[in-house]
C-alpha cells in the first residue's frame, strides 16, 4: 500500500508525529494500565448516564492500548493518523499479528469508507464538538465491545 508508506515517511519526518525509539516493555504496560482505568471511568460515566464523555473515553482506552503496542515495536506517537499508519505498517509487513479490521474501525485512511461506517474516532469528534449530549446507545456498546477487545489483543501482543 503505497499510502501507507507515504503517510508513514511522512509522520517520521516530524518529532512532534512519530520517532522510532527504543522498544519499551514498561512503557507499554502503563498504557495498558491508563487503558485499563480509562474503562473503569467509562463505565462510571455510562452509569451516571453522561454517555457522551463515555464515549470520548472509549475512544482513549482503545487509543492507550495501540501506544501501548508502538511503544513495544519501537515508536511513540503524538499524531493519530500516525499511530493508525504505524500500526497498518507494521500489520501489513508481518510484525504484528493484528487484525486490520480492529485498527480501521478506530480509524480510517479511506475517507469514503469512514462516511458509510463510522469510525470511533468518527464518532468521538461528533460526541467532543457537537453539540448533542446524547448518544446512540448501541453505538457505546461497540465501543465498549471494542475496547475490552482492543485490550485482550494488546496484553497478548505484549506478552509475545
Amino acid at each position: 500500500m503505497p499510502q501507507i508508506d507515504n503517510h508513514l515517511k511522512w509522520c517520521l519526518k516530524d518529532s512532534r508525529r512519530l520517532v522510532e525509539v527504543k522498544p519499551d516493555l514498561y512503557l507499554a504496560q502503563k498504557h495498558v494500565k491508563k487503558s485499563e482505568y480509562n474503562y473503569g471511568v467509562l463505565q462510571a460515566l455510562e452509569k451516571l448516564k453522561i454517555y457522551d464523555w463515555a464515549l470520548n473515553v472509549g475512544f482513549y482506552a482503545i487509543y492507550h492500548c495501540f501506544l501501548a503496542i508502538l511503544a513495544k515495536y519501537g515508536y511513540a506517537s503524538r499524531n493519530q493518523s500516525c499511530t493508525m499508519t504505524a500500526l497498518l505498517k507494521l500489520i501489513e509487513d508481518g510484525k504484528l499479528d493484528l487484525e486490520k479490521d480492529i485498527v480501521l474501525q478506530f480509524d480510517t485512511l479511506d475517507v469514503e469508507e469512514s462516511l458509510e461506517n463510522p469510525s470511533v474516532r468518527h464518532e468521538r469528534e461528533i460526541s467532543t464538538y457537537g453539540v448533542e449530549t446524547s448518544i446512540d446507545l448501541e453505538q457505546l456498546k461497540k465501543i465498549k465491545e471494542l475496547v475490552l477487545k482492543v485490550q485482550r489483543e494488546a496484553i497478548r501482543i505484549l506478552a509475545e
